[in-house]
């Protein structure tokens, strides 16, 4: 069983989480690598404001966010809303893995 991470999204962070998976999608087509994942973490973000990813795909998401701030960072743009849908993200995700830690194994530590 994969964990979901669950996410509402308004119309201004799907369409910047869109953008910001197509810039990452452009970057991986111009170096002939498979965009698959990315087509489908596409279809699923722009279908409802509701979204559930796996932390696999959360992760994707939260690499093409970081991208696209980089970008808006060199270009000298403001970057707020990129950096709050950020945060919103890796929020979740580390709420995820506290839960899973403390379910995992009895001491919590790595082996």
């Amino acid at each position: 069983m994969k964990d979901k991470i669950k996410l509402e999204l308004c119309d201004t962070e799907r369409k910047l989480i869109i953008s910001s998976l197509t810039m990452f999608k452009n970057y991986l087509i111009a170096q002939d690598r498979s965009t698959d994942s990315l087509d489908e973490i596409i279809i699923k973000v722009s279908d409802k404001s509701k979204i559930e990813l796996d932390t696999f795909d959360a992760g994707i998401v939260i690499n093409a966010l970081n991208t696209m701030r980089y970008k808006l960072k060199s270009q000298n743009q403001p970057r707020t809303e990129v950096n709050d849908i950020l945060l919103k993200m890796i929020d979740e995700t580390d709420k995820k893995k506290l839960v899973l830690r403390k379910t995992g194994r009895g001491n919590g530590r790595r082996f």
